[in-house]
């Protein structure tokens, strides 16, 4: 990326980097919808079986989770009350377009959590599991994730079932 769409992306506001970038490039790409997931300016628009979040200011950009769930279940979702946790698939769409691939969400404790799938790493022959920081999964959750209302955030979640933050 040149010099001046690096400008753009840290210094404009959202609504101009999504015009700029239509207008210079022609189309609009993985990269303007990370800086956007940045900005709370998302609304939930529908619920089931698709749930569909719009970014408000240009409402081309949508972040949806498919209508299909299949039973998932490791370590982590196991230490919750109701052991019931289901797989879902959430797609960064723009125009109807899917951008990237899609990422893979959790519902845990019997639905009552929304969270990105862990990624696992290792130390020393240990494994163990993370949600990194600056991942497009944890952007994503801040916009649509939900923790419930016992924790606070993702970090305080990841404490209760052994998951951690990077």
């Amino acid at each position: 990326m040149g010099i001046i769409s690096t400008y753009l992306l840290k210094k404009s506001p959202a609504w101009f980097v999504s015009w700029s970038f239509r207008k210079i490039f022609g189309r609009k790409d993985l990269i303007i919808f990370e800086r956007l997931l940045e900005i709370p300016k998302w609304k939930k628009v529908s619920t089931s079986p698709n749930e569909k979040w719009i970014f408000e200011d240009d409402n081309s950009f949508v972040i949806e989770t498919s209508g299909e769930h299949r039973n998932f279940t490791e370590d982590w979702t196991d230490r919750f009350p109701d052991k019931n946790s289901q797989a879902t698939e959430v797609f960064l769409k723009i125009n109807g377009e899917l951008v990237e691939k899609s990422f893979l969400f959790i519902e845990v404790d019997g639905f009552r959590y929304f969270v990105p799938c862990p990624k696992i790493g290792e130390i020393n022959g240990e494994s163990y599991r993370y949600w990194d920081k600056e991942s497009i999964e944890y952007k994503i959750f801040k916009r649509i994730g939900n923790t419930g209302n016992i924790h606070t955030d993702l970090e305080s979640f990841g404490r209760r079932c052994g998951v951690l933050i990077k």
